[in-house]
C-alpha cells in the first residue's frame, strides 16, 4: 500500500490521478487516512519492485497482486489505476480496489480472491469507521469506494462499503459485531434499490440465523432486535 501511496504523492506518472482526486475535493488528510495510492502504467514495475525485496513470484500471484497469461508469463494486475488499500478491522492491508482513470471498462477492478480476501466478508474502511459505529451504535453501508471516502470527509465515519450492488450475509454479520443498527444508502438509480432490497433481505436473513445460533447457545436468552 505504501508503494501505491508514495507513487500517487510523488511521481510524475502520478499526476492524473493527482488531479482526478483533487477534483473530487479529497484533502491531503483525507487521502492519507485512506491510503489513497496510484499504479504505473507498466506491466512489471510492481512485480519487480518486490522481487528485488526477497518476494517470490508465487506469493505475488498468491497475493493477487500479478496475474498469469496463458502463456504462463506474469504482469502486474493493477495498471495505471487510482489504487484503494482494503484494510481488515485491525487495519492490516488484505487486498485492493483500483479505478480507472479514463473511460474505459471496467470501470473498478478489485483483487481476485485471495487467503486474505475475501470480497464477500469484506468491507471497505471497517477499520476507520469501526470506533464510531461502536460509539454511535450505527453503521451506514454504500456501494462503492469514492461513497465512503467522501461521506468521511464530511464527518460521517460510521459509513463502510460493500464494494458492488450485493450486500452478502458474511458482510451484515460483520457490521453486527459492532452495532445491531444498519441504515443501507445504496445509490439511487434502479441498481441501487434493487440493491437496498436484496440488502434488507440479507440483513433479516442474516438476524434470523444469528437468533438460531443464540437459541442453541442459550434458550432463555431474549431475542435480540436487527
Amino acid at each position: 500500500a505504501q508503494y501505491f501511496h508514495n507513487l500517487l504523492l510523488n511521481s510524475p506518472e502520478g499526476e492524473k490521478a493527482r488531479s482526478y482526486v483533487a477534483g473530487r475535493g479529497f484533502s491531503a488528510k483525507t487521502i492519507a487516512d485512506f491510503q489513497l495510492g496510484f499504479s504505473l502504467n507498466s506491466w512489471d514495475s510492481l512485480k519487480q519492485y518486490l522481487l528485488e525485496r526477497d518476494y517470490t513470484e508465487s506469493e505475488l500471484l498468491t497475493a493477487g497482486l500479478v496475474s498469469e497469461a496463458e502463456n504462463g508469463r506474469t504482469h502486474d494486475r493493477f495498471r495505471n489505476k487510482l489504487m484503494f488499500p482494503i484494510l481488515d478491522i485491525r487495519g492490516r492491508v488484505i487486498g485492493f480496489g483500483s479505478r480507472v482513470l479514463d473511460d474505459s471498462l471496467p470501470k473498478y477492478i478489485n483483487s481476485p480472491q485471495t487467503p486474505t480476501f475475501d470480497k464477500s466478508s469484506s468491507l471497505y474502511a471497517i477499520n476507520l469507521a469501526a470506533a464510531t459505529i461502536r460509539q454511535q451504535d450505527m453503521a451506514v453501508i454504500v456501494e462503492g469506494y469514492m461513497d465512503v471516502i467522501t461521506a468521511h470527509q464530511n464527518g460521517f465515519s460510521n459509513v463502510v462499503a460493500c464494494m458492488g450492488t450485493s450486500i452478502t450475509e458474511k458482510q451484515v454479520s460483520a457490521v453486527k459485531r459492532l452495532t445491531r443498527n444498519i441504515v443501507l444508502a445504496m445509490d439511487a438509480d434502479a441498481a441501487g434499490q434493487e440493491a437496498t432490497k436484496r440488502g434488507g433481505e440479507t440483513a433479516i436473513q442474516a438476524s434470523e440465523q444469528d437468533l438460531e445460533e443464540e437459541r442453541d447457545i442459550d434458550p432463555n436468552r431474549p431475542i435480540l432486535s436487527l
